[in-house]
């Protein structure tokens, strides 16, 4: 009764007095009615503070959000960083190998000179060697001719003191005879014609022997200087002997010193060949395919084989083997570089996350299921649009669905998309380098909201861009990883 008598007092009727142009007018409040408004007052006060938890919570959400998409940012910028360092760095690589290629090649010029060079001293050893044997022979002749001189010189010698007996022995039958020398006149006219006779003989075999006395002593001293030659050709081929063996000693420590050099780069080429393929299978491509000989930098010429009488040391042979797997490397290493700076690995933006994937997905327009030919990727109000790799701008306007957009040809194959921009900043045929800004991001065309459509093509197939950006982070990680080696 006491509360009843409590809620009659509180809601006891009433009457309001409204005074209008001097009349007064009375509203009457009842108990149902003052219930009735403090009823709906309760209710607004009630709906007021539900609306304010409400937005508190909406608000702790969307901050809660915007913390997260900050994450995201720095991570990107971070990835961003690391790239640009990692390209800079891979510059670097590049220009260290190609110094250490030049100087191999200089060592490789330098080793056919001193190939050369030995091949000319060794001619000039046979030829010397050669003529030192025909210098023998006409030695050993000039002997034979001496040896048969002197035996004609011995026995002229023999018939001149056979001569001088004889004329001796008929000057004493002469004097013996002196007195019968009128008896026997004829016989003196006889023996004095023979005597005459035998002096003609005498003086005749007398200048013959002269004759041969003189060839002797020339042939004594042409045979002195042949002597004399042939000590100085065998001193000569002694020195080219030596000469010979340094050229080879010289050759021998240049493949030495080189072969830990090649291996090197062989090695640091053969590890960037398969982090550069690994890195093209990520993309969700065929490595193969990508390096067929429509890709690969032109190489030719006539071929002319090495001549089979070369003969090189066997340390030779295994460096030049060597120089040339390196060499097959370094042309492979370079081809993978050249195309790899021609695929868009990077991402469009520096800020943002992706709102829609490759494939199939619920079309947002129509909430039906369709293929998505690229991603969509959603940042903050005038975010940058950039070039994801150099190349040609072939398209830039409105395509439809797409709104205003900008088509990039980056070669080898390879187009990327970037659609529903709010501006360009790029021109038809334009060559642009890596990370050019070529857009700002907005909401033309088909477009619920902000962001961009970003599509990949290779030889006009649609590719996952997402599969290209993971790519992208394992080629930069691999990158800073071979950094961190230590050099032997």
């Amino acid at each position: 009764m006491k509360k009843f008598s409590v809620f009659e007092r509180a809601f006891a009727p009433r009457q309001i007095i409204i005074s209008t142009g001097g009349q007064p007018k009375y509203v009457h409040l009842g108990r149902k009615t003052q219930i009735a408004a403090l009823a709906g007052c309760v209710s607004m006060v009630a709906l007021i503070g539900g609306l304010v938890l409400y937005t508190a919570n909406q608000n702790d959400a969307l901050g809660y959000q915007n913390k997260q998409l900050t994450l995201l940012q720095d991570k990107v910028r971070d990835i961003s960083s690391t790239l640009l360092h990692s390209q800079s760095n891979l510059s670097l690589a590049k220009s260290e190998l190609d110094q250490q290629y030049a100087r191999l090649e200089n060592i490789l010029s330098q080793r056919q000179n001193l190939e050369i060079t030995l091949q000319t001293a060794t001619a000039n050893l046979e030829q010397k060697a050669h003529d030192i044997n025909s210098r023998d022979q006409y030695a050993d002749d000039l002997e034979n001719r001496i040896n048969l001189l002197s035996t004609r010189l011995a026995h002229t010698n023999t018939r001149s003191e056979e001569l001088s007996l004889k004329i001796t022995k008929i000057n004493k039958a002469l004097y013996e005879t002196t007195e019968e020398r009128d008896l026997h006149a004829e016989g003196k006219l006889i023996a004095q014609k023979k005597l005459s006779s035998l002096n003609r003989e005498l003086q005749m075999f007398q200048s013959t022997k002269d004759e041969i006395y003189k060839e002797l002593q020339s042939t004594r001293t042409r045979l002195s200087t042949f002597e004399k030659d042939r000590v100085a050709s065998e001193l000569m081929v002694s020195e080219l002997k030596n000469q010979v063996n340094d050229l080879k000693d010289r050759i021998s420590t240049i493949s030495h010193k080189n072969k830990a050099l090649i291996a090197r780069v062989h090695q640091q080429a053969e590890e960037g060949i398969d982090a550069l393929a690994e890195t093209i299978t990520l993309t969700g491509l065929n490595p193969e395919e990508v390096l067929s000989l429509d890709n690969a930098e032109g190489k030719g010429g006539p071929f002319y084989g090495l001549s089979n009488t070369r003969k090189l040391l066997n340390i030779e042979q295994r460096y030049h083997e060597d120089a040339q797997k390196m060499e097959a490397s370094l042309i492979k290493w370079t081809t993978l570089n050249a195309l790899m700076k021609n695929i868009p690995l990077a991402r469009p933006v520096d800020t943002g996350y992706i709102t829609s994937s490759f494939g199939k997905r619920r079309d947002p327009v129509t909430k039906k299921r369709a293929f998505h030919s690229g991603v969509d990727i959603s940042g903050p109000k005038n975010s940058k649009i950039l070039a994801t790799a150099p190349g040609k701008v072939i398209f830039v306007g409105r395509n439809g669905a797409y709104g205003l957009m900008v088509e990039i040809d980056h070669g080898q194959g390879f187009k990327s998309k970037y659609g529903h921009l709010k501006k360009t900043h790029v021109k038809k045929g334009q060559q642009i380098a890596f990370r050019t800004k070529v857009g700002t991001m907005g909401s033309t065309g088909r477009s619920t909201g902000r962001h961009v459509h970003y599509e990949i093509t290779y030889n006009g197939e649609n590719q996952n861009p997402s599969k290209f950006f993971k790519a992208g982070n394992y080629a930069f990680k691999t990158s800073s990883m071979s950094e961190q080696k230590p050099s032997n």
